[in-house]
């Protein structure tokens, strides 16, 4: 944990099982940067398995699908130039009107108008969608608002039954990105650094 928290003070990380970057040659994946030993221990230190949800939660690194889409981390100090230059411009609203987003990203967002730190779980139960209907459009949906950072992973949660004794695997669990607290607009001004952002990583802008 110490290792990656040093690592990404100023830079961002794709979280990946391969040894290479699927989204520009050259930048570093996890996979290639963690020891086989490390994966699947339970070792919330070193099991990137297990510290990638701790340090959302604690907000030591944005976590998600936050690299064009892609899993990957960015430091607090790199946030907000990746906020700058991939949130869109224009109001949901708008964009809604306009036809850049979907109809199942609108509701997305509406349910996180008003509520937060939702789970899948939460989720697929507030739209009312099972794994059988209507999951698939959701889950693009939940991707697509990480991407364009209106919503980020902020920890994980299991389910629990009516004894409060959890079950199952740990959901992601979401915040919208301005609860989360990590964009500082004194810093959006470095036009160089969004130019990079936008091009010279592959990411876009969308809107």
């Amino acid at each position: 944990m110490i290792l990656f928290s040093l690592y990404l003070h100023n830079c961002f990380l794709q979280y990946t099982r391969f040894h290479h970057s699927g989204i520009l040659t050259g930048l570093p994946s996890l996979s290639a940067e963690t020891p086989k030993e490390n994966w699947h221990t339970g070792d919330p230190d070193v099991d990137p398995w297990c510290w990638k949800d701790r340090a959302a939660e604690e907000k030591r690194l944005a976590f998600g699908c936050i690299l064009g889409g892609y899993k990957g981390f960015v430091s607090p100090r790199m946030y907000s130039f990746f906020y700058a230059a991939l949130h869109p411009k224009e109001p949901m609203e708008v964009r809604r009107v306009s036809g850049h987003i979907s109809q199942t990203v609108w509701q997305l967002w509406q349910l996180f108008e008003e509520k937060t730190m939702l789970n899948t779980s939460d989720i697929r139960k507030e739209m009312g969608v099972t794994l059988k209907r209507g999951d698939s459009k959701v889950d693009r949906a939940i991707q697509e608002m990480q991407q364009y950072y209106y919503i980020t992973v902020a920890g994980s949660r299991r389910k629990t039954d009516k004894y409060g004794k959890p079950y199952e695997w740990s959901a992601n669990v979401y915040d919208k990105v301005i609860s989360y607290n990590f964009v500082h607009y004194n810093v959006l001004t470095d036009g160089r650094l969004m130019y990079m952002i936008k091009s010279r990583t592959g990411l876009r802008e969308n809107g």
